[in-house]
């Protein structure tokens, strides 16, 4: 897997592929734990911010289709509905989170 935005911005380094990879590994993974927690949340502020940190660099591994469930869910939360732990859109958005997750720490492996 590559990831055209990536190394259209850092020219193809290996180095610092791997260190932005790296340091977006950790951030998605915190961003899983507040998405997982969701639910528990009385409104969507958390999630929002955590969202909003981390959009640029889920931009930058080509995400876009991820920040729409996040988007969508956000959403959802901010407007007063109740998102369960079984909701089913936040368990795709969940399951697609970690697919993603295990495709950035292929490529970072593969570095």
């Amino acid at each position: 897997m590559t990831y055209k935005r990536l190394n259209n911005m850092t020219g193809m380094d290996p180095l610092l592929n791997r260190r932005i990879s790296s340091i977006f590994l950790n951030e998605f993974e915190a961003f899983l734990k507040t998405l997982s927690e969701l639910p528990n949340h009385e409104n969507g502020d958390v999630f929002q911010f955590s969202l909003h940190k981390i959009r640029s660099s889920l931009v930058i591994f080509e995400l876009d289709s991820v920040i729409k469930l996040y988007d969508k869910l956000s959403t959802r939360k901010r407007e007063g509905e109740e998102i369960s732990q079984d909701d089913s859109e936040l368990l795709f958005a969940l399951d697609e989170t970690k697919k993603n997750i295990e495709k950035v720490g292929e490529f970072l492996a593969n570095l």
